[in-house]
């Protein structure tokens, strides 16, 4: 960890970013986590410093959820109160665990911000699709006055980041479109309730110019000449376009809400393809084969690591 601020900021901050997977959150993370006073969490079982702290929370709770593509969500109740425990105690030196759950969820969620400030950054694109999530922060918002927020709703191309989870996870586009159209709903009602709080970001933008999170390096204090040197490139855009395999086209309402998101028609528009319904299941069947033994030695070799680490 870069700083510990807890004695020398009297108010930390807290900067959440929300997406859905393969929004581009990963690289917004790195570009934002390069400034000095921003902090990531430094131990969970989860890849790239995620917590899915509000998904757990809202397990926790007993807060309905809505089953994900490709995702271990919704966590049962037993397992995410202890993930939010481990979390806690493996960060924050010394942390007890309260018995009662909402003073485990809120007042967790405030000792990590004040561990890790400055600037503490979290990312899990697993939230915005969650409304259960996002009340669940936003009642935190209101509660902890003692830190300051600022939420990012990073937003993609829906196209690319479809096609991005297909060649990743082999997700089905068919079904993920309409998870997709659910979370950027909720991004859009977010902004409503929380005004100001809320910084709408399109990765297009992102990558192009580091002038697009100009709101977020003045919440975090930080001079954005400094951080242009951090800009991303563009080679990620529109790769779909260059897959002739890849013969999937959005349903009206997903273009819709694109749209409304600044992608107009010519930007997300694909030429159909016979063969791509038998591709599609193919891949997603081959996909699925080996996927489970590669699994269980990722999960061998973390447990094999914890095992070590409490030896």
């Amino acid at each position: 960890m870069k700083t510990v601020g807890t004695e020398a900021v009297s108010r930390p901050k807290c900067l959440v970013i929300l997406s859905t997977k393969s929004s581009g959150s990963s690289a917004c993370q790195r570009l934002l986590a390069g400034a000095a006073t921003v902090n990531l969490v430094e131990k969970t079982r989860h890849r790239e410093n995620e917590t899915l702290y509000w998904v757990k929370a809202a397990s926790v709770l007993g807060l309905p959820q809505q089953t994900v593509q490709d995702s271990e969500i919704p966590i049962p109740p037993t397992k995410a109160r202890r993930d939010l425990v481990a979390l806690l105690e493996d960060n924050v030196p010394g942390y007890c665990a309260p018995l009662d759950d909402e003073r485990l969820v809120f007042e967790g969620w405030q000792t990590l911000c004040h561990h890790y400030a400055p600037v503490f950054l979290e990312k899990s694109p697993h939230h915005l699709r969650q409304r259960s999530a996002l009340d669940l922060l936003v009642d935190c918002m209101e509660r902890c006055v003692d830190v300051d927020f600022l939420l990012v709703g990073l937003v993609r191309n829906p196209m690319d980041t479809l096609y991005s989870m297909f060649q990743r996870w082999r997700t089905l586009p068919e079904a993920a479109q309409y998870e997709w159209l659910a979370a950027y709903q909720n991004l859009l009602d977010l902004a409503e309730r929380v005004g100001d709080k809320l910084v709408i970001v399109r990765y297009e933008d992102m990558v192009s110019s580091s002038t697009a999170l100009a709101p977020v390096y003045d919440f975090m204090g930080v001079d954005l000449t400094a951080a242009a040197a951090g800009s991303l490139h563009g080679r990620s855009l529109a790769k779909w376009r260059q897959d002739g395999r890849f013969g999937f086209q959005l349903a009206a309402e997903v273009r819709d809400l694109a749209a409304q998101f600044g992608y107009p028609s010519t930007t997300v528009e694909n030429e159909s393809s016979r063969w791509w319904p038998a591709y599609c299941r193919l891949a997603r069947a081959s996909h699925k084969l080996i996927r489970p033994p590669r699994r269980s030695m990722t999960q061998f070799v973390a447990s094999s690591r914890r095992f070590v680490r409490s030896w």
